[in-house]
């Protein structure tokens, strides 16, 4: 009887590890994007809160003006007051740019995160493919090799 042949195994993609790293830091990077947009509405919900506040006060100030019911010191008080949320709108504009501004790195970041871990994908794909391919010949060598001893022992009576 003829030895059972040999399946050949396939070798592993000796860059698994990078493509698992790369998985990971795609993961990280898709969560560090979505805590800086968390950021970045909330800087502006709060802006366009201040805002609400500045139309709500300015147009109080130029009802009661128009009515004719403030003194001149009350007047100024309104106007220090307005000033303030100006102040606070400025400070508040710069802090969604920011965040504006965070959320665009990180956002390429995680671009280029998501581009290595295609590249990596791609590169076991092939390696897959290759092994597919390696496992295929091996198994007809080993098939022809078998079949061949099979003919040689029924030739020679065996």
């Amino acid at each position: 009887s003829l030895p059972a042949p040999r399946r050949p195994m396939a070798r592993p993609f000796p860059l698994q590890p990078l493509v698992e790293l790369a998985a990971e830091r795609l993961d990280a990077a898709a969560r560090r994007l979505q805590a800086l947009d968390a950021d970045r509405r909330a800087a502006r919900e709060k802006l366009a809160q201040l805002d609400g506040y500045r139309q709500e006060y300015s147009g109080r100030l130029q009802q009661t003006l128009a009515a004719g019911g403030m003194g001149i010191e009350q007047v100024r008080d309104w106007q220090r007051f307005l000033a303030r949320l100006d102040e606070a709108l400025a400070q508040q504009s710069a802090e969604v740019a920011r965040r504006e501004e965070a959320w665009t790195i990180g956002q390429q970041q995680w671009l280029e995160q998501r581009r290595q871990q295609k590249a990596f994908d791609a590169l076991a794909t092939r390696h897959r493919a290759s092994e597919a391919r390696r496992e295929l010949k091996a198994e007809q060598r080993i098939q022809d090799e078998f079949a061949s001893r099979a003919r040689g022992d029924a030739e020679s009576g065996g």
